[in-house]
């Protein structure tokens, strides 16, 4: 009996000693993510609750950098976000790499492929070959396919008579993706036709382009709104320059994100940035987690697309939107720059 409770005794002593939470202690992971634009910017920010949902429950460090490229275009101010961004690669060591959209993948991740350090992306327009990233072994993601025939088909439902699109886009790398893919699906249209692709650098080209397209096609594209400047060659907010265009212009407009339906524009079948961002962070956790190489995980693409409406450009257009499709649809009353 002696020798039992000895026993017992020294067990106890030793399970004192090592806690079972010291022993089996959960690892922990840093993860340095590189915004393409900011964080207050919403598409951004979704993004990033996406990952950290699909990251899960991971002990995750995160440390973010904004290359700003929506509001600064100056080639300086992205260098030096740039410099920040290999600085911490270099002296903090992340486990993982996490980049969305295409600014980031240009100029942070591309020079990383194929190094040991795993790379995750979303929100990505352009090809992935164009960054070295089909057979990589260090890299996975998820491309942002814009829903440009679903969005067609909706503005087709709001108003019917719709032929001819002119495309607007700004200086930005990101639409070459876009509008290559938007060619290739006009061949699924019924007689659409785009009779002008404009590529716009300043507001006085922005403002003249508008106003002549006005009665030569049914509906614009606005696309690129970012990368134009004014006559102090100053980068022109955009929000502003949606508000000119729907004080401006009389022609039905679309484009694939929420943000715009809520600075004027009329409509679009909206990606969704939280999905993308999901799929990557689940992506993340199998890299981290279960060990997984980048490459054996394949590129992904956003699915979900969500029609949205503002009611308040359609009534300033004259334009008498059934109820059914009213229900269908995400309704937008009023404009951001009035709240």
């Amino acid at each position: 009996m002696l020798t039992k409770v000895i026993r017992i005794s020294l067990v106890l002593i030793v399970c004192t000693a090592f806690p079972l939470a010291t022993i089996a202690e959960e690892p922990s992971y840093r993860i340095l993510h590189v915004m393409s634009y900011h964080q207050s910017w919403k598409w951004n920010s979704e993004q990033l609750k996406g990952f950290k949902d699909g990251v899960g429950d991971l002990n995750v460090e995160y440390k973010i950098i904004e290359l700003d490229t929506k509001r600064q275009s100056d080639p300086e101010e992205i260098a030096q976000q740039v410099n920040d961004a290999e600085n911490i690669i270099k002296e903090w060591q992340p486990n993982l790499l996490y980049t969305n959209d295409d600014n980031a993948q240009k100029y942070v991740a591309e020079p990383y492929v194929n190094s040991s350090l795993p790379i995750v992306f979303s929100g990505v327009n352009r090809d992935p070959s164009e960054y070295g990233f089909i057979g990589a072994q260090n890299v996975t993601g998820v491309m942002e396919y814009e829903h440009f025939l679903p969005t067609l088909n909706y503005l087709r439902k709001i108003t019917p008579d719709i032929q001819k699109l002119a495309v607007i886009v700004d200086s930005d790398p990101t639409w070459k993706g876009v509008m290559s893919r938007m060619r290739a699906n006009l061949k699924h249209t019924d007689g659409v036709e785009v009779t002008d692709w404009l590529l716009v650098r300043t507001l006085d080209d922005y403002k003249s382009s508008i106003k002549e397209l006005q009665d030569k096609v049914d509906a614009i594209a606005l696309l690129g709104v970012f990368n134009i400047k004014d006559s102090a060659g100053n980068d022109v907010n955009y929000e502003e320059l949606l508000q000119w265009t729907a004080e401006n212009s009389n022609l039905p407009d679309f484009s694939f994100w929420e943000s715009r339906v809520d600075r004027g524009t009329l409509c679009v079948v909206a990606v969704s940035g939280y999905e993308q961002g999901l799929i990557a962070g689940q992506m993340a956790r199998k890299i981290l987690k279960d060990k997984v190489s980048p490459g054996s995980i394949g590129i992904s693409q956003s699915t979900k697309g969500q029609p949205m409406l503002n009611i308040t450009r359609a009534k300033a257009l004259g334009i008498k939107v059934d109820v059914n499709l009213l229900l269908e649809s995400t309704v937008k009353q009023g404009y951001a720059w009035n709240k």
